[in-house]
């Protein structure tokens, strides 16, 4: 019987890095899964070294046990957690020293990884289960020419390089695995549940129109985790005030993890026309996008947005909803009916969403055929074959 042990970016949790979530419920419906969670302990509350001391210290200190079993069991163990140059390999070998233990303690015959930092596969001859490596971002090409860039991109090609079968997120990833490896991966894109999402009613949509009071309004929706120091908010709340100047009928919802991170501060609430929702469940995201009538991805171009495939642009685009971004890589290259693009740049987003023209209507069936493949399901499915399950 296989069994796949899943190293994620051990934060197996709700709300909380999707893609592996996704994936690897879909893997478990064929074979039991094993899931690293260590969500609490890499969740800091800043940038600082003292909270990034605490998290290493956390994670090192953590017991071996059983969280809850199931089509996913989630577990917990000791990891040595360094992503500098001096001592990433050295702590690499002691958490591949857990992983083998894991792999024989659950029966696995796979070991699915989509974390970069402090797990290094042994060798294929050192080794007897199969590793499966999964590509989701490129940012170490954004300190390319420091001591600390070249190490930790050296240790992800090395990870890459070790593992037997490749996927990655994007077409921009694919390349970047190529370019490191000189190896194929197989494509696998971030996706939606699409038919969950599909069957959401439009009236769901109106009924949150009328409980946020927008029911009149042109509402701009910019759903995701608004954390990220990359995530552009800054740039789209600093454009906004003149875009609603000029367009009074706009309103901007905002939702998910972070999203009132900027809008307080800069003294922006309904009166502005911006509206705040925190997390919600992941069923509820249909509704929310269906209550916009467009969607905005403002995330500042940099090699870790330019290649990947934005979760934000997926599920607004599966519900056939018009999207202002950033002209990221990834996304021109997708050339997608109803993607529309601004220099990222605060004046040329406060002029493209005021103009009514940005939200035009597009070739509502060429958009279906183009998003049909980002599904989740489909997804899972090459991974799985990928890895020989």
């Amino acid at each position: 019987m296989s069994g796949v042990l899943w190293v994620g970016r051990m934060l197996f949790a709700p709300n909380l890095r999707v893609r592996e979530i996704e994936l690897a419920r879909r893997v478990a419906a064929h074979t039991p899964v094993f899931a690293l969670d260590r969500s609490e302990a890499v969740t800091v509350s800043d940038n600082s070294i003292r909270a990034r001391l605490k998290m290493r210290w956390r994670l090192r200190m953590a017991s071996t046990r059983v969280l809850s079993e199931g089509p996913v069991t989630r577990f917990r163990m000791p990891v040595w957690a360094s992503t500098g140059p001096a001592f990433c390999h050295w702590a690499a070998r002691r958490n591949n020293a857990r992983i083998a233990a894991m792999v024989r303690r659950f029966g696995c015959t796979h070991v699915f990884h989509g974390n970069p930092f402090f797990f290094l596969p042994p060798p294929r001859e050192q080794r007897d289960y199969h590793v499966h490596f999964d590509v989701i971002d490129n940012f170490y090409d954004e300190w390319p020419d420091t001591p600390l860039g070249r190490a930790r991109k050296q240790f992800l090609q090395s990870a890459m390089q070790r593992a037997d079968t490749l996927s990655a997120c994007s077409h921009s990833l694919c390349d970047y695995a190529h370019r490191l490896t000189g190896r194929a991966s197989a494509y696998a894109p971030n996706g939606a549940a699409r038919a969950e999402m599909l069957a959401c009613p439009a009236g769901a949509g109106l009924a949150m129109r009328e409980k946020l009071g927008l029911k009149d309004r042109f509402v701009v929706g910019f759903i995701g985790n608004h954390r990220m120091a990359f995530d552009g908010m800054e740039m789209l709340l600093q454009a906004w005030p003149r875009a609603h100047q000029l367009r009074p009928q706009l309103a901007l919802l905002i939702v998910g993890p972070g999203s009132d991170r900027l809008a307080g501060p800069l003294g922006l609430g309904p009166a502005q026309g911006v509206h705040c929702i925190g997390p919600v469940p992941p069923a509820e995201v249909a509704a929310y996008i269906l209550a916009c009538d467009a969607g905005v991805h403002p995330y500042v171009p940099r090699p870790v947005t330019e290649d990947a495939t934005p979760l934000n642009v997926v599920e607004f685009s599966t519900l056939g909803r018009p999207m202002l971004c950033n002209p990221l890589r990834e996304l021109k290259r997708l050339a997608w009916p109803n993607l529309r693009f601004a220099a990222a740049t605060t004046d040329a987003w406060a002029a493209a969403l005021a103009d009514p023209q940005t939200f035009a209507p597009f070739d509502k069936e060429a958009l279906r055929a183009s998003v049909e493949v980002f599904d989740w399901d489909r997804s899972a499915e090459v991974v799985r074959k990928e890895m020989g399950l």
